[in-house]
This record gives structure tokens, C-alpha cells and sequence, in this order.
């Protein structure tokens, strides 16, 4: 027999057993496939969730602020730039006991003052240019000295210091007793020039220099006529030479010295070895030199 042909209606779906449709749906949605059943994954091991970052983690960290190291102050200072007790605030350096940093600080800014009142003047040099010239700050200035003229006190008492010791070569008798020879002028006349070329910006105005502080007139005429004296004393002991007196011969040679080396550094000629021999030969000649006899 001929299949039947085709009306164009679809055939009815089949129908499914009660037993069949509760296979189907469990908790009234469809099942699920196998491993992925509620009960699947309630037996299944979780995963751990990772935490969730914190608020502030999530934000991008700060970095630390750089801690630079503190500026020079008026009132800061190392251990090394104070005397050993460390406890010596507001007193002149040159009236404590300084350690060897200390002094090698202090011995800079002497120096630089030398070099600003040679360039400048005493008078028109300021703390900011001796500081400048050290390479250091007002603060480490103002732990040394409490200001221009104590600082100028300073140098003034390390130039007379010194002149002491130039004083005291002058007055040491030789072993016989007698005048100074030629080489004992020369040694003198040699280290007199290079005191005064060490502190010409002193020396060159000593005069005015003395008008800032009572204590400095008393200071650089002591040392003048110490050194005039202790002149005195040596011509003294050529007794050959009766025209002279000693005092005033002593004075006339500290002042012939000491224009000479201002006017030569005037002019801008040096204190060489021929000026020395020549001063040398001056003062020998006319004061120790023994007179021939008659």
C-alpha cells in the first residue's frame, strides 16, 4: 500500500509520561547536566576567593618625603666647632680651647679676613664678605666671633702674638756678650718682612685700626716699642757707636721697615732677597758695625 502523503499539518508532539517530566525538572527547573546539579556543587571543594583589596592598598603609595639634612643656623654647630666642655655659648673663640676642627675653622676665617680687608678696607668689609671668602655661613661665623671688631681683636692679638716671639730674638744676647753679627741682622731683618707681608692689611693701617678699640692702641704700641726697646738694647752693647741713642735709633729702624715694605708693596715690586740683603746691610752698617779704629 502507497504511504500516505503529506496534509501540510504537522503531527502531534508526543506526549510524556508524569514519570518521565519529573526526570526532567527537579525543584521545578530544567535539570541540570551532569557535575553542575545544585547537590554537584555543594559536594564539589570551593575555590577560595582572593581578597579584595583594602581601599587604601588600591591606591597608589606615597613615597616617604627625603629628609635633607639641616641647614647651617646662627645657633647651629658640630661638636668639633665648640670648646670641650661644649657649653661656652656667646664666648670669644680666641678665649676658648678649641678643638682641631675648631681651629681650622677659626685659622679660615682669619684668613679670610686678611684677604677682605686687603681687597676692601677694614671699614667698608662686612660679615658677608669674610663668610663668602671662607666658603662658610654667617651661623659658623657667629660661633667664633660676635662680630667685625671681635674678629679684627683676633688678628690683631695673633700679629702682636707673633711680634712677641720677633721681640724675643731681639732681646736674646748672643753667647759672648757681644753685638749682633751680620747673620743675626739678616735673620731679624727676614723675619720681620715676613711678618709684616703675613698681616699687611694690619700693618698698613695700624694707625686707624687703633681708633676702633681702646685695647687695641694699648695693644700695638706695646708691641712697637717692645720691639724698639729690645732694638736698644742691642745697639747698646756696641759701644763703639757713642753718637746714637739707643731709643731713638731703635724707633728709626722699626719705621724705616716697616714704610719700606709699604711703599715697595705700593709700587708693586717685591721684598726679594736683594731687598732683604740690602736692608740687612743698612742696619748691620749703621748701628753694629765696628768703627775702625783711629
Amino acid at each position: 500500500m502507497a504511504p500516505p502523503q503529506a496534509t501540510g499539518v504537522p503531527a502531534p508532539a508526543p506526549q510524556t509520561s508524569a514519570d518521565e517530566s519529573a526526570d526532567e525538572t527537579i525543584g521545578g527547573s530544567p535539570a541540570d547536566p551532569p557535575g553542575n546539579s545544585p547537590a554537584d556543587r555543594s559536594a564539589a571543594p570551593r575555590r577560595p576567593r582572593p581578597p579584595s583589596p583594602s581601599p587604601t592598598s588600591s591606591r597608589t603609595a606615597k613615597p616617604a618625603p627625603r629628609t635633607e639634612p639641616p641647614a647651617e643656623t646662627a645657633t647651629a654647630g658640630t661638636a668639633a666647632d665648640t670648646d670641650t666642655d661644649g657649653d661656652s655659648g656667646g664666648v670669644p673663640a680666641t678665649k676658648r680651647a678649641l678643638r682641631s676642627q675648631g681651629r681650622r675653622t677659626m685659622r679660615k676665617l682669619l684668613d679670610a679676613a686678611m684677604v677682605a680687608f686687603d681687597k676692601r678696607g677694614y671699614h667698608a668689609t662686612r660679615v658677608n664678605d669674610v663668610v663668602e671668602i671662607a666658603k662658610t655661613s654667617h651661623g659658623t661665623f657667629y660661633l667664633y666671633f660676635s662680630n667685625k671688631e671681635d674678629l679684627l681683636r683676633a688678628l690683631v692679638g695673633e700679629a702682636t702674638s707673633e711680634g712677641q716671639n720677633l721681640y724675643d730674638t731681639l732681646a736674646s744676647p748672643r753667647p759672648d756678650g757681644g753685638p749682633p753679627r751680620r747673620e743675626d741682622v739678616y735673620r731679624w731683618v727676614r723675619a720681620y718682612s715676613d711678618l709684616w707681608v703675613r698681616y699687611a692689611p694690619l700693618f698698613r693701617s695700624w694707625t686707624d685700626i687703633a681708633t676702633i678699640d681702646p685695647d687695641l692702641i694699648g695693644l700695638i704700641k706695646q708691641t712697637v716699642t717692645g720691639m724698639a726697646d729690645a732694638l736698644a738694647r742691642q745697639i747698646s752693647r756696641n759701644g763703639s757707636n757713642t753718637q746714637l741713642e739707643p731709643r731713638a735709633a731703635g724707633m728709626a729702624v722699626l719705621a724705616m721697615l716697616d714704610r719700606f715694605h709699604y711703599l715697595r708693596e705700593f709700587v708693586g715690586q717685591p721684598i726679594d732677597d736683594a731687598a732683604i740683603d740690602t736692608l740687612t746691610a743698612m742696619v748691620y752698617r749703621s748701628l753694629f758695625e765696628p768703627f775702625p779704629s783711629a
